[in-house]
């Protein structure tokens, strides 16, 4: 088993999303969109390897950056 992560973005507010979680069989399986609901409401997606256990998945957004 072992962790992945990657980032997902909402394309209606532009919230951008970490995805965590473990794999199964790492290498050797595909990956395919996997999609969650944003704090807006919309949809938001990220591939994650097929072997995981979407329920367990842990997303978290992404601090916002503020530029002066």
């Amino acid at each position: 088993m072992t962790p992945f992560e990657r980032e997902g973005r909402c394309p209606e507010c532009r919230r951008e999303y970490v995805i965590t979680g473990i794999a199964l069989h790492p290498g050797a399986e595909t990956e395919g969109p996997t999609r969650f609901r944003c704090v807006c409401g919309g949809w938001a997606a990220a591939f994650v390897p097929g072997s995981v256990n979407t329920e367990r998945l842990v997303v978290t957004e992404k601090a916002a950056t503020t530029t002066s």
